[in-house]
């Protein structure tokens, strides 16, 4: 099971990678903090998730309180990743649709390929939100089996 997690948090960190890519290439830094904001939680969801994902192959301590305090620490990050990233993520979505009242997009100002980037962007990020809730169910629930044993 926790190679599974694993394999699904390397997903995570590429769909994360990609959609930091696709929205720099349709907006420059300085332009947009919201999109920045977004495009800093899922760079620090990849870091971790590479991290997290390869420590089931590189990482194992032979004192299983140690182990259990390792994956408690791994399941409260991820929890608290999942909620940065879905809270940016709501900011920018509500500032792309025009809902917030400061700071909405101009259609105007993007062609179709801008659109199509920016687009492909926001599903690989909430692809990426998607898979990280799913793993951090996955990991609670083992950490919550792992406590009553």
């Amino acid at each position: 099971m926790k190679e599974t997690a694993s394999v699904m948090q390397l997903v995570i960190a590429v769909c994360s990678l990609l959609a930091v890519i696709f929205f720099s290439v349709v907006i420059p830094f300085p332009d947009d903090m919201k999109m920045f904001m977004h495009q800093c939680s899922l760079t620090t969801i990849m870091v971790l998730c590479l991290i997290f994902g390869c420590s089931t192959w590189f990482y194992n301590s032979n004192y299983s309180k140690t182990r259990f305090h390792v994956r408690i620490m791994i399941v409260v990050v991820l929890w608290i990743l999942l909620v940065l990233g879905a809270v940016t993520a709501i900011l920018f979505d509500l500032q792309f649709t025009g809902k917030l009242l400061y700071g909405a997009f101009e259609a105007d100002i993007f062609d179709t390929m801008d659109l199509i980037l920016l687009y492909t962007g926001i599903i690989f990020s909430a692809v990426a939100l998607i898979i990280l809730l799913a793993v951090n169910i996955i990991l609670t629930i083992g950490a919550c089996r792992r406590a009553k044993k």
